[in-house]
């Protein structure tokens, strides 16, 4: 009998073994398995990358004429400045003996102008324009080349302002000054040029000054030449950058810059009525505007600065040379104002 039990517990261990097996494989095939690898986003490992914001301002213009470099730009809560003011460097006297020289220069609504040299840097602040030009003196490196950089601040609105820079006089020649100690004799002084004597015209649009007064005083009211007749003139006189001149009749007189004064007359703007009507924004709420009437221009128009500006209506559009104007109505009086004080032309 317990043979016959001992049969019977074998084979039921037997069957249990035979049972279990599938399970015990699957047991020992997981304990050897590796462990599982969490799968990440190759975005996720990449290291970040920093996307520099696209610049959307335009290429600098490859040209010799003075660069805008706005600093800062704009000054916070200022608008974009328009087209650059002028900023001209007379010819420089070269090769010369003398250890200094002065420089002349015209910066449109300028507030310093600055001169870099290999002698050093020399500074003179103010209120400089077209008819406020400028005398500094510089020194200069004994025999040797000095190179000119001259820097100008421009306010182009109440407290707002950029910097130009030029390397070249206003006809476009290097500033550069070659010192020599051993010259002779030192090369007569550079003068502006004076209009020849005899009768002379006066460029449209050109800007005068110091109206019936003997000496030039260009601090003082600044007016508009606007006439459409072509009137002739007398050289009173000639001191540096201005020239004195005296209508035909003789009941006016006033000074001007030499450059807008020339020995036949000048040609007639071009005007352009077909934007009449259309509402223009300026680019501050004071702007430079200069007196005017239509359809009968003024022979002067006073200019000054007009504030609470806001925008106006166009009468007309004229084009001189290279500057361009536009006639608008503003505040119910009529006046001209360059292109540079719209925020955008129509």
């Amino acid at each position: 009998m317990p043979e016959r039990l001992a049969r019977i517990a074998a084979l039921i261990l037997l069957v249990v073994l035979i049972l279990a097996l599938p399970l015990l494989i699957s047991l020992f095939g997981a304990l050897n398995a590796p462990a599982p690898t969490a799968t990440i986003p190759s975005a996720a490992l990449a290291s970040p990358t920093f996307v520099p914001p696209t610049n959307t301002s335009p290429p600098p213009s490859a040209t010799h004429t003075p660069t805008l470099n706005p600093s800062p730009f704009p000054t916070p809560g200022c608008g974009i400045p328009a087209t650059p003011e002028p900023l001209w460097v007379n010819p420089l006297l070269s090769p010369t003996n003398l250890l200094s020289q002065k420089i002349s220069v015209t910066l449109g609504r300028g507030r310093e102008i600055v001169i870099t040299t290999e002698a050093g840097t020399f500074a003179q602040r103010g209120e400089f324009s077209i008819a406020r030009p400028v005398e500094i003196e510089i020194t200069l490196v004994p025999n040797t080349t000095n190179h000119l950089l001259v820097t100008g601040q421009v306010e182009y609105e109440p407290n707002c302002f950029y910097t130009l820079q030029t390397r070249l006089d206003r006809v476009g020649n290097p500033l550069v000054i070659v010192q020599a100690s051993n010259l002779t004799s030192p090369p007569p002084t550079f003068v502006p040029t004076p209009p020849a004597p005899g009768t002379v015209y006066l460029k449209p649009f050109a800007q005068v000054f110091a109206l019936n007064q003997d000496t030039p005083n260009p601090t003082g009211q600044l007016y508009l030449y606007e006439t459409d007749t072509v009137d002739a003139f007398q050289v009173l006189a000639q001191e540096g950058a201005f020239t004195h001149l005296l209508s035909q009749g003789g009941t006016l007189h006033f000074w001007t810059l030499n450059d807008n004064v020339t020995a036949a007359p000048a040609p007639f703007p071009q005007y352009d009525n077909s934007k009449a009507g259309t509402r223009v924004e300026f680019v501050s709420d004071m702007i430079f505007a200069c007196e005017a009437q239509y359809p009968r221009p003024l022979i002067l128009g006073l200019c000054a600065q007009i504030s609470s500006a806001g925008g106006g209506e166009v009468i007309q559009r004229a084009q001189a040379e290279s500057a361009a104007l536009y006639e608008v109505r503003l505040n119910n009086r009529i006046y001209w104002v360059s292109a540079n004080a719209l925020i955008q032309e129509p």
